[in-house]
This record gives structure tokens, C-alpha cells and sequence, in this order.
């Protein structure tokens, strides 16, 4: 089964604006780096697309330095559960941003506490020798990448993919601040905010189509969303919840992803 039907109708696109005032990354979102600044719509179950028990919402801007991501995440109960990514699982409360490129998707997680998890999925169509991704950076015999070649329990089209675990984006900066307590269940907190920047010189590793460098016009595919672990009696659940609905439980589609178009004003 293909997990590549995504109706373009549903996708939404997003007018990403230059940044006002010079970037620093500290977690704090009521400074004037951010006012004014549209957010995306609230996020929401990656299957079905039902409304999520807690809000988050997201904005993007840019400069020639960077692309920035502001994430605001309600929260009663800020708590951080400090594991480790399993391959493709994910259990951690944390905000998410995945960006893609024709060759590869880069997955970013960031927890209130501030912890960055990363991974990098290069098709393996555009894993040639001698191409772009045959670099130390994507070393198949120093890294080990696992493979993936369908996403819960959906093939892609395309193929397979290589899975570098702990891929570090060049320059990537992360910032969080917590509105309460963190780690303390009796306290009522408000939620938690998360500034990430990714610099565009870092990005080039992934640019197989020379997308960059980042001018006014330049669209870019980007999903950010949200995990949360849910507790039940005896177990827990890790919610996904995402700016697009995908219509499936599979987030690594960039198909699905939505539209990011830089704008120079």
C-alpha cells in the first residue's frame, strides 16, 4: 500500500516572513523577535485530524543565517520522561519539526527539558556514489544506518530509506523555557515554548537540489508537531499531534508536509 496519497487541497502553506530583528535563542517567545508573527493552526491528531486535549501551535521566520521555529505547548503538567529515541519510536513528551528535501528527511525533537534527539532518512535513490550523500557526514560503513522501508506499516513508493540515528544538523541551536515547574506533579503549570534555529550553511548536507540558498520565493516542505505521553491505568501512549493531517498514523511523508514559502518582507 502507498503512503504517498495526500490530497494538495489539504495541505496548508504558510508565508514564512524575514525575521525583524537580529535571532537569540533563549526559549523566551514574548520577546519582539516573535511578536507579530502568524502561527500556524492548532495541532492536531496525525491520523484523523481531531482536535488534541492540549494546544500547540507553531510560527517560522528566516534570515540569511537561518531558518527559526517558535513552538507554543500548553501544558498543566511539564514533564520531561528522559529517554532514549528506539529507531523509529518516539517516547517523549517533546516538539518536532521534520524538513525535507528531494533526497532526505531530518527529524528534530526537542524536549521541555531541553534535550535535542535527531535523525536523518536519505532515500536510497539518491544515495549514488559519487553523489551528493556519498560524503563522510552520510558514511554507510562508519555510521551503520538502520533501514526503513515502509512507515507504520505503509511503503512508500519510493523505496527504502537510511536511517542515520543522532545525525547532528551543523549549527543547530535549541532553546526552551518552562511557564511552571518542570518535573514536579503538583504544580500547575502553564506550558512550555521551544526556539530552534537551523542554519542554512548546515542544511547544504541535505540540499541534493540545490534549493538553497534561501532567497524570497523559496518553498520548502516542513512538518512540526508535538508528542505527548499519555498515561492510562498500567500503561501509556505516545499521542502524535501535527500542523497537517495526514490521513494515516505514517509522519516521515514529505508528500504531506506543508508548503513553506519565504518571503522577503
Amino acid at each position: 500500500m502507498s503512503a504517498t496519497n495526500c490530497p494538495y487541497a489539504q495541505i496548508p502553506r504558510y508565508t514564512c516572513r524575514r525575521a525583524p530583528t537580529p535571532a537569540s535563542l533563549d526559549g523566551d517567545l514574548d520577546k519582539p523577535f516573535w511578536r507579530h508573527i502568524e502561527q500556524t493552526s492548532l495541532f492536531a491528531d496525525l491520523d484523523t485530524g481531531a482536535r488534541a486535549h492540549l494546544e500547540t501551535r507553531a510560527a517560522l521566520q528566516w534570515d540569511d543565517d537561518a531558518l527559526y521555529f517558535g513552538f507554543w505547548a500548553s501544558d498543566p503538567d511539564v514533564r520531561t520522561l528522559d529517554t532514549e529515541r528506539a529507531i523509529m519510536n518516539w517516547q517523549e513528551n517533546a516538539v518536532i519539526l521534520c524538513l525535507a528535501f528531494p533526497g532526505a528527511v531530518y527529524e528534530l525533537g526537542v524536549s521541555p527539558a531541553g534535550k535535542a534527539d535527531a535523525l536523518a532518512l536519505v532515500w536510497k535513490d539518491a544515495y549514488a556514489r559519487g553523489g551528493h550523500y556519498d560524503v563522510p557526514e552520510f558514511s554507510l560503513a562508519r555510521l551503520r544506518p538502520f533501514v526503513i522501508d515502509e512507515t507504520q506499516g505503509k511503503v512508500h513508493a519510493r523505496g527504502p530509506r537510511w536511517g542515520f540515528e543522532k545525525w547532528e544538523l551543523p549549527g543547530m541551536q535549541a532553546a526552551v523555557r518552562v511557564d511552571g515547574v518542570l518535573n514536579d506533579r503538583h504544580h500547575v503549570d502553564q506550558g512550555w515554548t521551544a526556539e530552534i534555529a537551523l542554519p542554512w550553511s548546515g542544511m547544504k548536507l541535505l540540499d541534493d537540489k540545490e534549493v538553497l540558498p534561501p532567497r524570497s520565493g523559496t518553498e520548502l516542505r516542513v512538518e512540526l508537531g508535538r508528542t505527548e505521553v499519555v498515561e492510562g491505568p498500567g500503561s501509556s501512549a505516545t499521542a502524535l499531534w501535527t500542523w497537517a493531517h495526514h490521513g494515516s498514523s505514517a509522519l516521515h511523508i514529505p508528500e504531506c508536509y506543508p508548503v513553506i514559502t519565504l518571503s522577503g518582507e
